[in-house]
């Protein structure tokens, strides 16, 4: 089905549908994946994201360059801003032609004088277009539109500029009357009282498409029940993108470093995913290199003192921050590009939810420790491998760090040593030298692990995490 079929489907459906903002393909593949069933390209977005105001700074020629990289990215129909149109009615038609050419589904305009100026922003002081004008913009739209499914939607803003609801229904039924296959009727009233009431006097003539960017907690149900063909939600994604940037920034700004933010940002293989870089042998063979590796996560225990958290669960699967331990350090290794993952289980073992993970079981788990965990995992034990036990919480750096070592066997060891205070029971591992207080880069070999060993010649503890090469394994 074209793209411009699909965004009719949307329109003319028997319930309230919703797209999402886009103004890249990146977005928009996010978009898609997301399971979205349209784009919206908002002018607002798409030149904030170009460094340009919302005042048809951005032209024709950019804007089209930019909607050609989103329809060779997703399949989803994408609606386009077109904001008054960029100009006359010629102006308009050529718009029209090479959208359709790009295999977009649709365009809106708004029924504002060129340049157009925010909605948002002075909008009593905005003028209208003259009704004849517009309703010829939409004749001059309709009749050179390449695509017989392609949708034209047009907006008005007689709410946003004060002019009143008799007004905005007078216009919405003349741009039908025009030829419009919709009409989108604005408001910037915290309610969605205004857009009920168009709703109810406004009648069938065309579907209806609103924008509760400042109606945004109305309940999904009520723009069903208000007959509501289409909500498009504007501006939330890039919204969300400089709010995260904005706090990496200053994270990395202040700490001169970003290995505090690496936990809390997608990883670079993310970025690999989206751009389908697995889709080209040669890349994946540049930055792949790590799909050779496997993990055995040891989640045998039920832990002790732990009581009611574990009456039905392992201690692994304790949510912090709402996720279970073990679901975020897989999450981790498949970051890392660890894609053969195994789990050895004990204790309450059909309560472990990973997906996508193989399954080794420890029937003696009461009776035995690691070692034997380990040991039931026999079959997975090949090349290069990552071992941790499943209760682990770390920053993913570490992991990152561990996996960059040259040695046949390598553990992770915590050198600031918090339980010697506490009293608790730990794997103490004494170094061939003592850790420096400072950062360095030198290696370290292991002269002794024990949980026996005397606090002089502790150095720190062993994590539970570590990794052997093909050669240590």
């Amino acid at each position: 089905m074209k793209a411009s079929q699909q965004l009719r489907q949307l329109l003319c459906g028997e319930s309230c549908e919703q797209i999402l903002e886009a103004h890249n393909a990146l977005s928009a593949t996010i978009v898609e994946a997301a399971g979205v069933p349209g784009i919206w390209v908002s002018s607002l977005t798409l030149s904030c994201a170009n460094g340009l105001r919302d005042n048809s700074e951005l032209t024709m020629t950019q804007a089209l360059e930019i909607l050609e990289s989103m329809t060779a990215r997703v399949e989803i129909p994408i609606l386009f801003d077109g904001d008054t149109g960029y100009g006359h009615f010629n102006h308009f038609q050529q718009l029209v032609r090479r959208l359709c050419l790009r295999g977009v589904a649709g365009v809106c305009i708004e029924d504002k004088v060129f340049p157009k100026t925010n909605s948002f922003l002075r909008s009593e002081q905005q003028k209208l277009a003259p009704v004849e004008e517009f309703c010829g913009k939409i004749r001059a739209g309709k009749d050179c539109q390449t695509d017989p499914d392609f949708v034209l939607v047009a907006r008005t803003e007689a709410l946003i500029t004060g002019l009143g609801m008799e007004c905005a229904i007078e216009r919405a039924e003349r741009y039908v009357e025009a030829g419009a296959d919709a009409v989108l009727i604005h408001s910037k009233d915290s309610s969605f009282a205004p857009i009920q009431e168009f709703m109810r006097r406004f009648g069938d003539a065309a579907p209806v498409i609103c924008v509760p960017t400042t109606y945004y907690s109305t309940p999904p149900e009520a723009f069903d029940h208000a007959g509501i063909a289409l909500v498009i939600w504007a501006n939330q994604m890039l919204r969300a993108g400089v709010d995260a940037m904005q706090r990496v920034a200053a994270r990395i700004g202040e700490s001169g470093s970003a290995r505090d933010v690496e936990d809390f940002i997608a990883p670079v293989k993310e970025l690999f995913r989206l751009q389908d870089a697995d889709g080209l042998s040669q890349i994946d063979r540049t930055y792949g290199q790590n799909s050779t590796w496997k993990a055995v996560v040891l989640a045998a225990s039920r832990g002790e003192g732990l009581d009611a958290l574990t009456s039905d669960r392992p201690k692994c699967m304790i949510p912090v921050r709402g996720i279970p331990v073990i679901e975020k350090l897989v999450q981790n290794l498949r970051a890392e590009g660890v894609r053969d993952i195994s789990i050895v289980r004990g204790y309450c073992g059909e309560a472990l939810s990973p997906e996508g993970a193989t399954y080794y079981d420890n029937p003696r788990w009461q009776q035995t420790g690691e070692i034997a965990s380990l040991a039931s995992a026999r079959a997975a034990l090949k090349g290069d491998i990552v071992f941790a036990y499943g209760d682990l919480i770390f920053k993913r750096y570490i992991l990152h760090e561990l996996m960059t070592s040259g040695a046949a066997i390598t553990l992770v060891v915590d050198a600031s040593k918090p339980f010697l205070d506490t009293g608790r029971r730990v794997d103490r591992v004494t170094l061939s030298a003592p850790p420096p207080a400072t950062y360095d880069e030198d290696e370290y070999s292991l002269a002794a692990i024990s949980a026996d060993l005397p606090d002089a010649e502790t150095h720190g503890e062993w994590i539970g995490l570590g990794r052997s090469s093909a050669e240590g394994t």
